[in-house]
């Protein structure tokens, strides 16, 4: 935790950054929408300067790995008959950041989050999967702001509303209100529920002991998943991102399924083939930086229409090596992608003392 006055950071995971995967890693997700430059990347190390960083938390939800930590403190209330999700910035007071609101969210208190921007698909979703739709917001000016230059909450739904209508489901809810509206909700609905609380365990002392004894409550630690996987049902609709594989750039060499942290592209020795597995892609983007041969493209929100691409077996008649290629192109395949790149001589000599 934090001492009073200091500003939460961000943590990293380095085991789960995708520079830790391969030395040849694209990503710049975290240099790139960090407005202090608190995040630097050169050829030796990604690194973080703390005393640059002012806690926006963008970088969260630019990570496609969630290799970057930074608990959002959020509040539910219920409101107008919908148990609405509720947060401010700490610019919602206007656009100088009041002390009074830098401590709220640095103390952690229901709601107060340094930038709203920092909500990332997996928090709306899975506040979605919960019943909450509606959320509640107060901020600033965001196109004053330097932390409002990257990509925004808004543009971020727009996407996920799209893909949620098209499979027939309600969107989420997004009601800009006042800091004053805001904190006004905020305090009634507390009251209202500390007041109940109250009055439910006065109720519970006056019952047997044998009713207060229960079941401890099991709580779900929540597994890091890809935002495609808390989608409701629809494999056929816009994803978050999907894959594609060229058969004709294809070469088989599993590089792409090997390196794939998600298991989002599979190889299957018995087809065989690969399988695309779009919900659990999170647009890392290791199966392209390892694809020597630019067979992999990955797209954000589009609908997959490639879920497996067809392989056939065949044995190399110079190193005799047994090797996949894609079914469509395989009359035309007769190396493996090694011998085929490699500029062998015709013939060859015996060299003799």
């Amino acid at each position: 935790m934090p001492a009073v006055g200091e500003v939460r950071q961000p943590e990293l995971d380095g085991a789960r950054c995708v520079h830790a995967a391969i030395e040849t890693a694209s990503c710049r997700a975290c240099v790139e929408v960090c407005p202090r430059k608190a995040w630097q990347l050169d050829d030796a190390a990604l690194e973080f300067d703390s005393g640059l960083c002012d806690g926006c938390g963008l970088c969260v939800p630019a990570c496609p790995r969630q290799a970057i930590v930074l608990p959002l403190s959020f509040a539910r209330r219920p409101v107008a008959g919908t148990n609405a999700m509720m947060a401010a910035c700490d610019r919602a007071g206007g656009d100088v950041v009041s002390e009074s609101a830098n401590q709220a969210a640095n103390h952690d208190e229901p709601g107060h989050i340094a930038c709203l921007h920092a909500i990332g698909l997996g928090e709306l979703l899975r506040a979605y999967r919960a019943g909450r739709h509606v959320w509640l917001l107060a901020h600033g000016d965001c196109t004053r702001c330097p932390r409002g230059q990257g990509e925004k909450l808004s543009t971020r739904l727009a996407h996920l509303n799209a893909a949620l209508r098209q499979r027939g489901r309600r969107p989420i809810v997004l009601r800009k209100v006042s800091l004053a509206s805001w904190s006004a909700l905020i305090n009634t609905a507390g009251a209202g529920e500390a007041h109940a609380r109250r009055g439910f365990f006065r109720a519970l002392t006056q019952q047997p002991a044998t009713v207060l004894i229960g079941a401890p409550p099991v709580l779900e630690k929540e597994q890091a998943k890809s935002p495609g996987e808390y989608l409701p049902d629809g494999d056929d609709a816009l994803m978050p991102w999907i894959i594609r594989l060229n058969a004709n750039q294809c070469v088989g060499c599993h590089a792409c399924a090997r390196v794939c942290p998600e298991d989002a592209i599979q190889f299957d020795a018995a087809a065989p083939a690969y399988h695309l597995r779009h919900r659990a892609c999170t647009g890392c983007g290791l199966c392209q930086d390892v694809c020597q041969h630019h067979a992999v493209t990955l797209q954000p929100w589009t609908e997959p229409t490639q879920w497996a691409l067809p392989l056939v077996e065949q044995r190399c008649p110079r190193c005799g090596a047994a090797f996949h290629t894609p079914a469509e192109v395989s009359s035309h395949t007769r190396h493996c992608w090694v011998c085929a790149g490699a500029k062998q001589k015709r013939r060859l000599y015996q060299v003799v003392d």
